[in-house]
């Protein structure tokens, strides 16, 4: 029952962060995606605070409302943003996210910024960098560095503006943040632009490469724009010429509008040529394209002023029904408090009814998801069962009551084998997968450290850089390991007294190729040669066969067996 709960709870945080990652990617490209990125992130807060409205889940609610003030306030909605970003410091303050913590001080730090508040902006920046130093958040550094360079640049600073852009550049780059990597490359193309021409020209194009591989190709085509502004201020106006040409093939490839300000720069590049019949073709582009943009942004804005009205309108009548209300109920108290209580209590029991109707269906949702469980589940009891019925079948013809401890040993291993496959199995959407490395690196040392030989040292070496494995491969392999480890901790050894024991699981990509290799420093023994006295050696054959694999082994210095499987 544990085990599905645990089951369960994980697949609801692996949805969660998948939505959490898709609302990052949309605000990636705010300009087309914008008010997709507001929805998702309003319906995933909803769900937050009813369907997952518990302490499992509390981190992802301040995740998502750090995501909305950050909407808030590309969206021009400063105030809304300010205050939902303090409200997430304080929810991760409360219940101690360090990590969310950190987060919320910069998003708080960028909306005082924002506001030209800069006091405030570096209150929180300088939070936000105890917090990181007092919990070690390396990996999550560079922002802190960026949203410091942007402060800087705001308080003309420009020196140490560079030096926090450059040392947010290299912890970016060092732990692949790559928003913080595009900040980075943006920051730099603006600070150096009169210091370093060169150099700035070279980030705003690293910034256009990055931008391109979001796939936001406006704002790649405005970083090459502005790449060629900074040429035309230096009079390089056949270079200048060159980036604003990428910029407009750039957007007309992917079919993308062009911003008004790419034929803006283009008119005064061949303005500074003398090419005047273009610099009019491209201002008269220019001067189109911005009074359509204008004339866009005018209706949003009137739009978002309008929205705002009707809701304060909607507002202000439900306040005026409330109190007609309340004065009605007032006056009709006295001669009518039965029919008060009766309503009171009918409207009682059918919000009851409602809360216990929504509850009934999770349940019953809740339900039909632990049956698809437990039938798994059983499923693969009774295949695992199935494997140790088929070995006690064949052990009950051939049992020797002076090896029974062996027997039992042995079996007592496989059972512990298919049970460690279980503690590290992982369900996700589509598969059943295990953690491989942690699965045979336990379950080698388990088998072994049961034989305990104190007289010997023997050393288990491990080396498996296959991540993940499907159950119907990872049983096999392991049962496999089961009984080689087993067989040399028990002949191996005899007259040895320091032994090593070899297992390597690798792929080959050349191939597509599984390659499982094991060996021991031992006495070596003929692999194809049937044993009277166990099983071992037509289990391990059994499952090569299960696994369709090819083998080869070599007995000269001890004992090597290689399997090869897809």
């Amino acid at each position: 029952m544990l085990l599905m709960l645990s089951q369960d709870l994980l697949a609801q945080h692996l949805l969660l962060e998948r939505k959490i990652e898709r609302i990052d990617s949309l605000m990636d490209k705010y300009a087309s995606n914008g008010e997709q990125a507001k929805k998702e992130a309003a319906e995933l807060y909803k769900q937050l605070t009813t369907k997952y409205n518990t302490a499992a889940f509390r981190g992802f609610k301040i995740d998502v409302m750090l995501q909305q003030a950050i909407l808030y306030s590309l969206s021009g909605s400063h105030h809304q943003a300010l205050q939902l970003s303090l409200e997430a410091l304080d929810e991760a303050e409360k219940f101690k996210y360090p990590e969310r913590i950190y987060r919320s001080c910069w998003v708080v730090a960028i909306m005082y910024e924002n506001g030209r508040d800069y006091t405030m902006c570096r209150k929180y920046l300088d939070k936000a960098y105890r917090t990181y130093e007092a919990n070690q958040l390396n990996e999550v550094y560079s922002t802190y560095c960026i949203r410091m360079s942007s402060y800087f640049m705001r308080v003309e600073q420009k020196d140490s503006a560079q030096y926090f852009a450059f040392r947010g550049l290299d912890s970016a780059l060092k732990y692949q943040n790559k928003r913080d990597i595009r900040d980075a490359y943006l920051l730099l193309g603006t600070l150096l632009a009169k210091q370093d021409y060169k150099a700035a020209v070279r980030y705003k194009l690293l910034a256009a490469d990055q931008f391109i591989q979001i796939e936001d190709y406006a704002t790649a085509a405005l970083q090459l724009t502005v790449a060629s502004t900074t040429l035309l201020n230096q009079h390089q106006t056949e270079e200048a010429l060159k980036y604003s040409d990428t910029a407009l093939l750039l957007l007309q490839r992917m079919n993308v509008p062009v911003p008004p300000l790419v034929y803006q720069r283009r008119s005064e590049v061949f303005e500074q040529m003398r090419r005047m019949d273009s610099a009019l073709y491209y201002y008269q582009l220019f001067h189109e394209g911005y009074v359509a943009t204008e004339s866009k942004q005018e209706a949003v804005r009137i739009k978002q002023i309008s929205e705002e009205y009707q809701t304060e309108k909607k507002e202000a009548i439900i306040k005026n029904r409330e109190r007609q209300i309340l004065l009605i109920s007032l006056l009709l108290a006295v001669i009518s408090i039965a029919a008060v209580l009766l309503y009171r209590k009918n409207r009682r029991i059918r919000q009851q009814n409602n809360i216990i109707g929504e509850q009934l269906n999770e349940l019953t949702k809740a339900v039909e998801h632990k049956k698809v469980l437990l039938s798994e589940l059983q499923h693969r009891v009774k295949n695992n069962l199935q494997h140790v019925i088929s070995i006690l079948e064949i052990q009950k013809e051939s049992v020797d009551f002076n090896n029974i401890e062996e027997v039992l040993r042995g079996n007592q291993n496989r059972i512990h084998s298919m049970a460690l496959l279980h503690k590290k199995l992982r369900v996700t959407d589509t598969a059943d997968e295990v953690d491989l490395q942690k699965y045979i690196c336990e379950l080698a040392a388990l088998v072994k450290e049961s034989y305990d030989i104190s007289s010997k040292r023997i050393t288990l070496e491990v080396n498996c850089n296959v991540e993940k494995c499907s159950i119907a491969k990872a049983l096999p392999i392991g049962l496999i390991i089961t009984e080689l480890v087993s067989n040399s901790m028990k002949h191996a050894f005899k007259h040895i007294g320091i032994g090593i024991i070899e297992i390597e699981l690798t792929k080959d990509d050349a191939t597509g190729l599984t390659r499982f290799y094991y060996a021991d420093n031992g006495e070596g023994f003929d692999f194809y040669k049937k044993s009277e006295k166990g099983l071992g050696q037509e289990i391990v054959m059994g499952l090569i066969d299960q696994l369709d694999g090819t083998v080869e082994t070599n007995s000269q210095n001890g004992f090597e067996l290689t399997i090869k499987f897809a």
